[in-house]
């Protein structure tokens, strides 16, 4: 029997309606991540599979996009709509010096110079006044990379030092082996920011990658994580967060063995973020301590609510790249070959952060200690829209003549005693 006197508290009735950052998610053009992540060079293509065949559409910070290859192999980057009449340059085709609309004929070379108009009399006396908008672009680590922001702030692309130099037998490696995403990358149904904070919340694997759905990266026990890498109940206390020269990065301790005089040594593995979206994330299906830093990921916002990642990875072992792409196992299987029902007892990833929805409702979190990385990463980004309506030059923009940028991401060992981080232990990354 229900005791009407006693009033029922927490219950959902009458909550306000829910909301998501704006300022932190929203990527259009004007707005405050919009602008900010303009400042930016972001990868667009794939080197390797972007050929003079065909161009391909592709959208970036809520920007409708061509890119192609011309017949001269120069990568160009331009707006969608035709500067003519609005068709889409998606049925142009390419030509050796640009690329031609399939409506009435107009070509465009990779700055969007009419080149010839031909169905206008010589090829279009008056040509040079159209120009279709274009964006420019840099090839690099087998990445095409395109810069969206203010002409007059474009910086130098970077260089990493996980990167810099190839050692021997090493080459480049930045294309999917997924179907549909070799071009312009793996596309995700959800806002960026789930997935780019999600790499600062080395908590979940604790969860969600372990006691949830069974272990689910490959290795775990053997060549990767010993299985008391993922103890929930100690976890918190093993990571630490830190702020960098470029973004931030988190140090998890573990204990898995001992030394030759018999102290314990602790191994460190660590994941750094570089301001905007790039992930440095080590090799976790095959744990090598002290070894050189080899992948970067970005996070590329498609509009806001989808997202696409691109890698490179620097590797003389194409194996290399199936532990990244289909490292983590869900049952035993990639995403694609599940069916609802068995995604629903075995999620991964994907489930977590498509769930929080197209855009995660902030005012509906509750964040708790374990959250560290995911507050500090937000002030981080929230202090560069700052600093882009403030006039100045955001963290992690490139500098003329700056040096190649350090990674600091891997396994590291140290004498416990030593005190935290890979530097008490002398190691690079």
């Amino acid at each position: 029997m229900t005791d009407a006197t006693v009033t029922d508290t927490g219950t959902g009735y009458g909550r306000k309606p829910t909301s998501h950052d704006a300022r932190l998610t929203e990527v259009g053009p004007g707005t405050p991540m919009g602008e900010a992540l303009r400042r930016y060079w972001h990868p667009v293509a794939s080197s390797d599979a972007l050929t003079s065949d065909v161009p391909h559409r592709t959208r970036v910070l809520s920007e409708d996009l061509i890119a192609f290859r011309d017949g001269h192999g120069r990568p160009g980057v331009v707006y969608e709509r035709c500067a003519h009449r609005g068709s889409s340059l998606f049925y142009g085709r390419v030509e050796e010096d640009g690329i031609r609309c399939c409506y009435h004929g107009w070509k465009f070379d990779v700055q969007g110079h009419c080149l010839d108009q031909a169905c206008e009399l010589d090829g279009g006396r008056r040509r040079n006044l159209a120009r279709q908008p274009w964006y420019p672009v840099e090839e690099r680590y087998g990445l095409v990379f395109v810069y969206m922001g203010p002409p007059e702030h474009k910086p130098p692309l970077p260089r990493w030092d996980c990167f810099e130099p190839l050692e021997e037998g090493d080459s480049y490696h930045a294309t999917w082996p997924v179907p549909g995403a070799e071009v312009t990358g793996l596309e995700q149904d959800f806002n960026w920011l789930q997935f780019y904070e999600n790499a600062v919340d080395p908590v979940h694997a604790s969860w969600l990658h372990s006691q949830h759905s069974g272990f689910q990266f490959q290795g775990t026990g053997t060549t990767g994580f010993p299985e008391d890498y993922y103890d929930p109940r100690t976890v918190a206390e093993r990571v630490t967060y830190h702020r960098t020269d470029l973004g931030m990065k988190y140090f998890q301790r573990y204990q898995d063995k001992t030394g030759a005089d018999s102290a314990l040594v602790d191994v460190d593995w660590s994941v750094e973020l570089q301001l905007p979206n790039i992930i440095a994330l080590p090799d976790f299906v095959n744990v090598t301590p002290d070894a050189r830093h080899d992948l970067l990921i970005w996070v590329v916002p498609v509009d806001d609510t989808h997202n696409r990642l691109f890698f490179c990875a620097r590797s003389a072992d194409a194996t290399r790249i199936a532990t990244f792409a289909f490292g983590i196992k869900q049952n035993g299987k990639d995403n694609w070959e599940m069916a609802e029902d068995e995604k629903q007892r075995f999620p991964g990833d994907y489930e977590a952060q498509r769930s929080q929805g197209d855009i995660t409702q902030h005012s509906e979190e509750t964040l708790a200690p374990s959250d560290r990385g995911v507050v500090m990463l937000r002030r981080m980004l929230r202090t560069m829209m700052d600093d882009v309506e403030g006039g100045r030059v955001p963290l992690g923009v490139a500098a003329p003549d700056e040096p190649v940028r350090h990674v600091e991401a891997g396994v590291f060992t140290r004498v416990a005693s030593q005190g935290d981080g890979p530097a008490a232990a002398g190691a690079g990354a």
